[in-house]
């Protein structure tokens, strides 16, 4: 467990110095909230357009340990080149898209291969363990990269070295990959045509009351909570800090306080998500899920009614509550697919949830430039919350799924 989750950290404080210094790239280039969405939109939608595909791809790949191998050196190449464009004074918004859409089309091969890899080279009993602690691994260089990122920005004199270090991070990460142990052997690569095998993974996920619902839930958060994540370095300049827009390219000032904020609302929230293992051992996976919906909607809406630093307490609580809901629909994938179905039936679950993602955040970066961040904050908030109520009433929660293998849960 130790290279899967270390490395994993590794990647994950690359993956937040980017989380902090792209969209903050952007915001300096353009200032408008637009861009940022469309940023976000970018990186979102090769999720759409290649997430079955690539689940067809992951379920027929034998060593799935190199392929990942190979997308983090690909995630590498492209970062250590927009180093080099900022460096250069050679970035554009338009160079930030592309480098948005090819570093998400990689992470929908990494992440979906990642979830698939880990029934392989674990015993099942530690697939919750491994799940909450890359979660606690998130939060915690969540706290530490955008800060990090903010230090390294004010004091280097521009973006250039927080790229080349995101892009060190994955030369890291494949170099742990590779250290990995296959402990099961998985299942004979299927030949059966491309369609089939498509619809084989569809037809588990939808087959299956508790996995439909979880992914139909997720999809309707991300259309509304990605609009709040994607302006959130906005939000925090405007609303959080009260800076005027003119102060935005003063990478000394702005940087380094949005590093901190960022840096105490995912310390608090690494709290919650330490609770993870012992919360998914107590309560059905179904009612985490649900309860971190729950602090996810609630923390924003405080968040936004507060507008003062104070409210890096709420938002510490919603980043938490993201956490149970990974951790609560990674696990249930896992404990509730066949070996041989997994890659697709991931793949096709975060392909249908992540619908939402550039559809939200474009509209929510549109939204924003025409009545501002509040009402969009408000909106989405309201909107998380009672997408939670609703969930309450299906199969999610009544039929539950057990973190604990032997507390009966059918395959």
């Amino acid at each position: 467990m130790v290279p899967l989750v270390g490395g994993q950290a590794v990647s994950l404080f690359g993956d937040y110095i980017a989380f902090f210094s792209l969209p903050y790239f952007v915001l300096a280039l353009t200032g408008r909230p637009l861009d940022l969405g469309l940023t976000a939109a970018a990186e979102t939608l090769p999720m759409l357009l290649f997430g079955l595909v690539a689940g067809v791809f992951l379920d027929r790949r034998r060593n799935l340990k190199s392929t990942l191998v190979w997308i983090d050196l690909v995630r590498a190449a492209v970062f250590i080149g927009l180093a080099l464009a900022a460096a250069n004074g050679a970035g554009t918004r338009w160079l930030v898209f592309g480098v948005a859409f090819v570093i998400g089309t990689m992470s929908v091969f990494f992440d979906s291969g990642l979830q698939a890899l880990m029934p392989p080279v674990l015993d099942e009993d530690m697939l919750i363990d491994a799940n909450s602690r890359l979660a606690v691994a998130r939060m915690v260089t969540l706290s530490v990269g955008p800060l990090a990122g903010g230090i390294l920005i004010a004091f280097s004199g521009g973006f250039a070295i927080a790229f080349f270090i995101n892009a060190a991070t994955f030369l890291l990460s494949a170099v742990f990959l590779a250290r990995l142990r296959v402990v099961h052997e998985r299942p004979r690569v299927s030949r059966e045509p491309f369609m089939d095998s498509l619809r084989d993974g569809l037809h588990h996920l939808i087959g299956d009351p508790r996995l439909r619902w979880a992914t139909l839930g997720g999809t309707l958060t991300n259309l509304v909570f990605q609009p709040l994540e994607a302006l959130l370095v906005l939000f925090v300049v405007t609303e959080i800090l009260d800076l005027p827009a003119d102060t935005i390219g003063d990478l000394t000032t702005v940087g380094v306080s949005i590093g901190i904020f960022y840096a105490l609302n995912a310390a608090i929230g690494a709290i919650g998500v330490a609770l993870a293992p012992r919360i998914a051992t107590t309560v059905p996976l179904g009612t985490m899920y649900v309860a971190g919906l729950f602090l996810l909607g609630g923390g924003f809406l405080t968040l936004a009614m507060m507008r003062s630093f104070w409210a890096v307490i709420p938002a510490g609580l919603a980043f938490a509550g993201v956490a149970w809901v990974n951790v609560a629909l990674t696990t249930m994938r896992q404990r509730l697919t066949p070996p041989e179905l997994l890659g697709r039936v991931i793949a096709a679950s975060r392909t249908l949830a992540w619908i939402g993602l550039p559809v939200g955040a474009a509209l929510g970066g549109m939204i924003a430039g025409y009545i501002g961040v509040i009402p969009v904050y408000v909106g989405g908030s309201v909107l998380v919350i009672l997408i939670a109520a609703f969930l309450l009433t299906t199969p999610l929660v009544r039929d539950p799924v057990m973190a604990d293998p032997e507390a009966g849960t059918e395959y």
